[in-house]
């Protein structure tokens, strides 16, 4: 029985500029649609998508051939594949196990510590077990690498000072107005991203504060906590000459603020106006920027500002590092050590039941049609079998687990095996 190995092939903010980025964003169906395509190429067993502001991964288990996995998602996103292969990056083995931990453990996140990777990875990672899409190689990839997330958070003081994308853009935004206090803040969507702005923002000063969101009834929401006003998703267009600074983190999947729309607002205003686009495909179109008074920021510009903090947590990031790198030497003994001498200890039992049948039977049954006994004998015995290696495989952290097959087949533990050896 061949291993699963696992791969991972990706994007991310420290390589790939926003523009592709956003060409391979995927959620919902087209998320959906993306798991089932990868799962119908040649050599893939298992995926999971994981598709964020500033990484779009696809994680496999199987053998995989990286080419025309790469073809997929050209004919996927439309990005031309001398594109993708020009900032594409390929993992497998021990390096693959290294990469995810470290996506979690939020070492590869572009503000150091943020905790919403952890909740977009176990988000892709649920999707994708419920379309049964995950099995004996990415299940406990996943389970332990959230469980190194959490380690790491406990353990090491790189999420002490909580940062997020949101907060490092509000900071973006203090910088250049001075201060909030008198600012007109507009903030377009009601997510996850949006929340933390509001948070951010009101523990800046902000007093004046409007939400717009496609879903008024989550707008309302997030106004009555923040005590913001609500206006309608039509009107964002002229609400842009009455506020100062526009936060926007929809999901939708293009541009919703258009050059026309913010030259009409320029026309009523005499104030520089700011534009932080923290969506990704991005809310904002491109063009924007060449407007006289108005400066628009994507996720791409926040790096020049969370670099100094970068700077100043080398100590924690360090110490992160290297309990990750713990995690991945124990991950890997177990994967291919003690799993490994059970997996194969519980098929040669049923080989070995199988061989004892097989020898009875015959001699009662000298006329049966030898071929025809092993492969019946074989048929009942690897589905046994195949029921407790995928019990094994499922929970491969589980000592209960392990205990119990093996008192159930009467099997001896690894220190009985080793010493035997």
């Amino acid at each position: 029985m061949v291993e699963p190995v696992v791969y991972v092939l990706g994007l991310d903010h420290h390589r790939t500029p926003i523009a592709i980025r956003e060409c391979l964003t995927v959620t919902g169906e087209r998320a959906e649609a993306l798991v089932r395509t990868c799962l119908a190429q040649p050599g893939v067993d298992e995926v999971v998508v994981l598709s964020t502001c500033n990484r779009f991964e696809v994680i496999i288990g199987g053998r995989a051939e990286q080419q025309h996995l790469i073809q997929v998602l050209a004919e996927h996103s439309g990005v031309s594949l001398a594109d993708l292969q020009a900032h594409l990056y390929w993992r497998s083995g021990r390096e693959s196990v290294r990469h995810v931990f470290r996506v979690v453990a939020s070492l590869e996140s572009l503000v150091l510590g943020e905790n919403q990777i952890v909740h977009q990875v176990k988000s892709a990672y649920e999707h994708a077990k419920a379309l049964g899409a995950t099995g004996a190689a990415l299940n406990p990839l996943f389970q332990r690498a959230l469980a190194v997330g959490k380690d790491v958070r406990s353990q090491t003081a790189i999420a002490r000072n909580k940062l997020s994308i949101a907060s490092v853009a509000v900071e973006l935004a203090s910088r250049i107005f001075g201060g909030l206090g008198k600012a007109r803040l507009l903030i377009l969507g009601a997510g996850e991203i949006a929340e933390l702005a509001v948070t951010h923002l009101q523990a800046a000063g902000v007093h004046h504060m409007t939400i717009c969101n496609r879903s008024e009834d989550r707008a309302v929401a997030l106004a009555q906590s923040s005590q913001a006003s609500v206006l309608p998703w039509a009107e964002r267009g002229q609400a842009l000459a009455d506020h100062d600074i526009v936060v926007a983190s929809t999901a939708a999947p293009g541009c919703v603020i258009d050059e026309t729309m913010v030259r009409l607002a320029m026309r009523r205003r005499r104030d520089p106006l700011m534009l932080l686009d923290l969506a990704v495909p991005r809310d904002v179109e491109e063009v924007v920027s060449k407007i006289d008074d108005v400066y628009l920021y994507n996720v791409d510009d926040l790096d020049a500002v969370v670099s100094a903090n970068r700077d100043k947590r080398q100590d924690e990031t360090a110490g992160a590092s290297a309990l990750v790198d713990a995690h991945v030497d124990g991950y890997c003994r177990t994967q291919d050590g003690t799993r490994a001498v059970l997996l194969a200890q519980v098929s040669g039992f049923f080989q070995d039941v199988i061989a004892t049948e097989r020898a009875r039977l015959h001699q009662r049954l000298p006329q049966a049609d030898g071929q025809e006994l092993q492969y019946g004998l074989e048929r009942v015995g690897n589905k046994l079998a195949h029921r407790l290696l995928r019990l094994l495989k499922t929970y491969p952290e589980d000592p209960a687990v392990e205990r119990l097959v093996r008192e159930l087949l009467e099997l001896p533990t690894a220190t009985d095996d080793s010493t035997t050896t």
